[in-house]
């Protein structure tokens, strides 16, 4: 007996189909259809491709393979023949098949490991510190889970236990603080950055999962996408040196940690970007200074002012321009974590305490701020790719045309 043949097979049996936004289907292989869709408004186009299936918990699932070629001539990629379209459907159900067998033996090392592959490949900044991140805060914990085998409450718990772990938590960027102290948790401060780092972890968790989940190595989301964040932990606490304790920070310091924090000062710039900073970074006849890589990903170049300028141009002149710019008292360049000791005795001679080399950053940003810099202009100097960072931190030291007029006109006893 003659099989018959498909009423899809040809542009001649699928132009005596009547047009509709209701599928036609074909049974091509065992769980697999191929449908063809002559939809009313594909006029010009021809109709499109379909492939149906079912994934291993029985739910339904549906793909667009692309135009079939009743207009168009067939390139086997965006317009197809009955034949190709075929080929296609068969290897998308392929594909789903691969995914919905992947999830049982992937586990959350897996994913964190395949997603810092795929975003080193793509340029992803700060990845060293999701690392980091991960390394300490997320492999001892869920690292061996199987995303199958995740839920809320799995995530949950892990959450809450970066907050009420009686050890310090710390990311391991600073080795020399690596002693293991308890800490007063009913301090609402310690508790607000226990639940700032937490988030910061989860967020991490989150995308390398979610890569997974779109990538289709897992099926279902539901275990993190419901877990939420905490709220109100990203309280802006920036601590500003005052003019009179930026002088007694440089008059203290001598050497080569005299020279990192004055070019932190006339820069504004991170840590990070000071020590990649090379010689041929200084512009001498612009008086500027040209950071390639941040933490945006955004270059920009910095003006000086004028004892910057002079500064760049003493630790630049005579020098190679593919030498480090700024050194240690050793001549090596600086490298994380290196300049932590010179720092600590430079604060304990200074007398100044509870301050950060990041904080010279804010300091710098603040003082531009109080000088009537519009923020935009700040958060130029900066590097950030908006203004949200710099009104967050300093849009409070703006001077106010209102405060003002009411400072000046208001009744004063």
């Amino acid at each position: 007996m003659a099989q018959r043949r498909s009423s899809l097979s040809t542009k001649t049996s699928r132009a005596s189909l009547p047009a509709s936004d209701v599928p036609e289907w074909e049974v091509i292989s065992p769980g697999v259809r191929l449908g063809y869709r002559r939809g009313r408004g594909s006029r010009g186009r021809g109709g499109a491709w379909l492939a149906a299936s079912r994934a291993v918990d029985g739910k339904r699932l549906q793909t667009r393979l692309g135009h079939a070629d009743d207009q168009l001539p067939a390139d086997g990629a965006k317009v197809l023949t009955h034949e190709q379209a075929k080929d296609a459907a068969r290897l998308w159900a392929k594909s789903l098949k691969a995914s919905n067998e992947a999830p049982a033996a992937l586990s959350v090392n897996d994913a964190l490991d395949k997603y810092f592959e795929a975003r080193a490949a793509e340029g992803m900044k700060s990845i060293d510190d999701a690392k980091t991140r991960a390394a300490f805060h997320i492999r001892p914990k869920l690292g061996s889970v199987k995303l199958s085998d995740l839920t809320i409450e799995k995530i949950r718990v892990w959450r809450d236990g970066m907050v009420s772990a009686q050890k310090r938590l710390r990311t391991g960027k600073f080795a020399e603080t690596a002693n293991t102290v308890t800490v007063d948790l009913s301090d609402p401060e310690v508790i607000r950055r226990r639940r700032d780092t937490a988030n910061r972890t989860l967020t991490t968790l989150k995308a390398a999962l979610n890569w997974a989940f779109n990538n289709r190595l897992v099926a279902d989301d539901t275990a993190w996408r419901l877990v939420k964040p905490y709220r109100g932990t990203t309280a802006a606490r920036v601590r500003f040196l005052s003019p009179a304790e930026q002088k007694a920070l440089v008059a203290a310091s001598n050497g080569a940690i005299r020279d990192l924090v004055s070019a932190a000062l006339v820069t504004g710039a991170r840590f990070g970007e000071l020590a990649r900073l090379r010689v041929s970074d200084y512009d001498v006849v612009n008086k500027s200074v040209f950071v390639a890589e941040s933490k945006s990903g955004k270059p920009r170049h910095i003006p000086l002012p004028a004892g910057g300028a002079d500064l760049f141009e003493r630790l630049t002149r005579d020098r190679p321009g593919g030498e480090p710019l700024l050194r240690q008292d050793s001549g090596a360049a600086w490298e994380p974590a290196t300049y932590h000791r010179p720092w600590k005795a430079l604060l304990a001679q200074a007398k100044l305490s509870d301050v950060t080399l990041h904080e010279i950053r804010h300091t710098y940003a603040s003082t531009m701020v109080r000088n009537g810099a519009p923020l935009i202009v700040v958060a130029e100097a900066l590097g950030h790719s908006d203004t949200r960072m710099a009104e967050k931190h300093y849009a409070h030291l703006a001077p106010s045309f209102v405060a003002d007029t009411i400072r000046r006109l208001a009744p004063d006893i």
